[in-house]
């Protein structure tokens, strides 16, 4: 047996004595951690599935086991699980992103940016499903603001770009789009005519030769009512598209301003008209609704945002003109006024919120681009997650919670035990800032050095005490000294010799060499 399997098999040993513990955890092979049984909330739409054994990871296209399996690198403060959401037994595919997910590490919220913290949700195995997407652009007076880049002319590019072409008509799947545009008091299609597009030279030639800015005001919240309401269940060409389409709608609103219909309308006003929104978003994506029937909403906003430190109460459903507007602006008007400031980030962020998608904040053309990919980014059959935290909070067993934030309720927690006394194999650092999992032949150069230096003290110890005593002189015979007891010879003189049947010296008479008395 080679030296190097000699070593691997001792330092597995070693680990696994490590991982040695409650027989109701399960061990992950090659490292020293332990996992519990993951636990799905019950009475969810779809259940969250974390992969624990090795043979879930055989069922997945292309994974890796250390792609699949838990893994806790307490040098890194790195925790990372491998999900799947099912709908019954079956896979439901989905496309999220770390806006979509929450993570909770022993019963505190994990946020990016703060106290060391950050997450990562990567993607695993696209997966081809037919899509409706409905793209609605602001057609007010101020996007075709005479200027040398008027914001339309920058939607238009973009739309155009390669890539977003792609994203909104992928290879090898049907997909179809609804292009409308919004003003004043309507919502309309893009080039006078309702229609699904299905053919991506179709697509490009509708928003090079038709798309335009028709002017009025900022219908934006009509809009958004219309496309995940009306368009999806009263628009003939749009219903018998999702009669044969797998996937829910995807709906995506572009504006560069605030939602105003009248010239006194103020920020306080928006209040109870967003309110009704999301109610009305609430009422389509609710739990009595199938689940490929629920729109998903992104907003994109072109320029600056309002409010720049905006952060989303914890109840979505009551809209406060001042959590909506600040106390200095809620009673300024839209017109004229604070859409000269910015556009209204703060709305566009609880539409997509409380609509399952995402919100971005855009103003050059390449940026949009980015918006749109995103908005119509493929579905996944599993994904990873990667969280950071302080590595002081992963030294003992902990609890991880995995809980979806969008489109449907799936939520699952596990138990992770890493080991007491001894870390698994550290991972090395790659290219994006995160650890990838090491063999087990990383950590042999650290157990084979321990082995070692215990094996060669169990030698080293005997012949330094004899060494020590050669040195000191402690194996030469010592001195003869005399003796106290009358009759016995000093050390190292032969004994007096007795007659036959004598007693000892210094015995009483009759007494026997072996002790007894003479009978």
């Amino acid at each position: 047996m080679s030296v190097l399997r000699t070593a691997t098999l001792l330092a597995a040993a070693l680990l696994g004595l490590a991982g040695c513990g409650s027989s109701d955890l399960q061990a992950i092979p090659g490292t020293t951690l332990r996992v519990s049984t993951p636990e799905m909330a019950k009475g969810t739409e779809l259940d969250l599935k974390i992969f624990t054994k090795a043979s879930q990871c055989g069922n997945l296209t292309g994974a890796e086991p250390e792609q699949c399996l838990p893994r806790v690198d307490r040098g890194a403060g790195e925790v990372h699980l491998a999900f799947q959401f099912l709908a019954g037994t079956d896979p439901w595919p989905m496309a999220i992103d770390e806006q979509h997910l929450q993570v909770v590490h022993q019963g505190s919220l994990i946020q990016e940016g703060q106290n060391q913290q950050s997450f990562d949700v990567i993607p695993h195995d696209p997966v081809k499903t037919d899509q409706l997407f409905v793209v609605i652009i602001d057609g007010s007076g101020s996007m075709n603001e005479p200027s040398s880049d008027p914001k339309i002319d920058r939607v238009r590019k973009a739309l155009l770009q390669p890539e977003v072409a792609q994203a909104f008509f992928p290879p090898g799947q049907t997909t179809g789009l609804v292009l409308l545009e919004f003003g004043g008091t309507s919502v309309r299609p893009v080039g006078g005519k309702m229609q699904v597009i299905t053919r991506r030279s179709d697509f490009k030639k509708l928003v090079r030769d038709e798309l335009r800015a028709s002017g009025g005001y900022t219908n934006l919240y009509q809009a958004v009512e219309y496309a995940t309401g009306d368009l999806l269940s009263n628009v003939p060409e749009v219903t018998e598209f999702l009669r044969t389409t797998t996937g829910a709608p995807t709906v995506i609103a572009l504006t560069d301003g605030f939602n105003n219909e009248r010239s006194d309308d103020t920020c306080s006003t928006n209040a109870a008209k967003l309110e009704r929104l999301l109610k009305h978003l609430e009422r389509v994506r609710g739990e009595g609704s199938e689940l490929t029937a629920r729109p998903r909403v992104f907003t994109v906003g072109l320029g600056r945002p309002f409010r720049r430190r905006f952060e989303l109460p914890e109840e979505l459903g009551n809209v406060r003109p001042v959590t909506l507007c600040g106390k200095k602006y809620k009673d300024m008007r839209i017109d004229g006024h604070l859409e000269t400031l910015g556009i209204d980030n703060a709305s566009l962020a609880w539409i997509a919120e409380v609509g399952g998608g995402g919100s971005f904040v855009k103003q050059k053309t390449d940026g949009l681009g980015v918006a749109f990919q995103a908005a119509a980014a493929e579905q996944y059959e599993w994904f990873e997650v990667r969280y950071r935290l302080d590595p002081f909070y992963l030294r003992r067993s902990f609890e991880t919670t995995l809980r979806l934030a969008a489109f449907a309720e799936a939520e699952a927690s596990i138990e992770l035990h890493p080991s007491a006394w001894l870390d698994g194999p550290p991972g090395d650092r790659a290219e994006d800032g995160w650890t990838r999992a090491s063999s087990l032949a990383h950590t042999v150069g650290l157990v084979l050095p321990l082995l070692g230096l215990l094996v060669a003290s169990s030698f080293l110890s005997p012949a330094w005490l004899n060494a020590r005593r050669i040195v000191l002189g402690r194996l030469r015979p010592p001195r003869a000294k005399a003796s106290a007891s009358p009759g016995v010879p000093p050390s190292g003189q032969p004994p007096q010799s007795q007659a036959p049947g004598a007693s000892p010296a210094g015995a009483p008479p009759g007494t026997l060499p072996g002790g007894d008395a003479s009978r």
